[in-house]
């Protein structure tokens, strides 16, 4: 048999702590009301499952276990701390990437700083708060932020599916209590910086990577572990199938796997670098770097890219005030692909998003411009 009982604070004028349900408002001067609980009594035993302060919640969660009682199939909620879960919850993901699990690692870490050695499924929207301001203290970006939220939920849903609590409170957080996230500009190359960076490049490495990069929109990862069985220029196309980041190579963002379609000036880009390479064979790295393990190093990359960009007079913050990076000459390709009409379906195709709805949120501003561009074009040409 399931019910619902109401727990209340020690300062609260009713000055006992549990009523019922019905009871539960009752001359209840709890600060924003009584915490509800399903009680169900199985042999001599009584388990009390926390629900939360919303009386809707209480009354949807009794439904669903008394049901689970009726059936059967009711399994009472066992205690584990967060700590333990957070580990056994990082074990049991299926492959991640090592960049993934690093982020995930890291996000657990916070978490288990915040809430030590709390009970799984004690934790409340005061605890996620808790993170939340733990995560603005350390002055960490709003998108980074909401970043660890996103994983500090998935981690407390699965935590419900395993049967250690019957809610998951980040789930419950106001859109307010949330991360602001404020859109940032993209942080790009004005089509008159371009000639002048070029030219200010020295023949080589450098200059061919930055290129390749510019006018295929493809990510740094992406082309610092391109083998030459990855490029077939008769047909023109590269074929994304791994990246690098973090000193590991594995599968691209999103595991997308794609083909990136080329223009004739990057074939031929492409070419005369295979040719100044010594004609390597196919497993053989497109853009060999010095390091121990013969790739390129970012820091390389970006450091060159600053200092060729100071000779030709060209700041590192852009005009959205962002600071451009070696990332800026994607941002650039997607801007110029749009402002020359191409459209935008198949701009995320070719950069690889996992949706549409991220290069819309990305780059969905530029396309706009453009389409009032074409608008604009159609002044006058009916003739009244």
């Amino acid at each position: 048999m399931a019910s619902i009982q109401a727990r209340h604070t020690r300062a609260c004028a009713l000055s006992r702590p549990w009523t019922t349900f019905e009871q539960a408002r009752r001359g209840c001067t709890c600060a924003g009301g009584p915490t509800y609980y399903v009680v169900v009594r199985a042999g001599r035993r009584l388990h009390r499952e926390r629900v939360g302060k919303n009386k809707q919640q209480a009354e949807r969660a009794l439904r669903k276990i008394g049901t689970q009682v009726d059936e059967g199939e009711y399994r009472p909620q066992a205690n584990i701390r967060f700590a333990e879960w957070g580990r056994q919850w990082l074990a049991s993901l299926r492959r991640p990437k090592e960049s993934t699990r690093y982020s995930y690692e890291s996000t657990i870490a916070h978490a288990t700083g915040v809430f030590g050695d709390r009970v799984v499924r004690a934790l409340s929207l005061d605890d996620v708060g808790r993170f939340l301001a733990y995560l603005a203290e350390l002055q960490l970006a709003p998108s980074t932020q909401a970043k660890h939220l996103r994983v500090l939920g998935a981690c407390l849903q699965a935590a419900v599916r395993h049967g250690y609590g019957a809610r998951n409170p980040v789930r419950e957080l106001d859109k307010s209590e949330k991360p602001n996230l404020e859109r940032r500009e993209s942080a790009y190359f004005e089509t008159e910086e371009l000639p002048r960076l070029f030219a200010e490049m020295d023949e080589g490495l450098h200059r061919t990577v930055c290129l390749a990069a510019l006018k295929t929109g493809m990510r740094q990862g992406e082309l610092l572990a391109l083998l030459w069985s990855d490029v077939d220029l008769q047909e023109s196309v590269i074929r994304v199938r791994r990246t690098r980041s973090r000193g590991h190579v594995d599968t691209p963002k999103n595991r997308e796997r794609r083909d990136v379609d080329l223009t004739p000036d990057v074939v031929d880009l492409l070419g005369a670098w295979w040719g100044e390479c010594g004609s390597p064979g196919d497993d053989n790295l497109v853009f060999p770097g010095a390091g121990k393990d013969g790739y390129v190093e970012p820091t390389w990359l970006l450091r060159e890219l600053y200092a060729v960009m100071a000779q030709a007079c060209i700041p590192r913050v852009g005009p959205t005030g962002e600071r451009r990076t070696f990332h800026s000459f994607r941002h650039t390709f997607a801007k110029r692909a749009l402002e020359s009409g191409r459209q935008i379906t198949w701009l995320s195709r070719h950069l690889g998003h996992s949706t549409l709805s991220v290069t819309t949120d990305v780059y969905g501003h530029w396309e706009r411009a453009a389409r009032k561009a074409e608008v604009a074009q159609m002044a006058g040409v009916f003739g009244v």
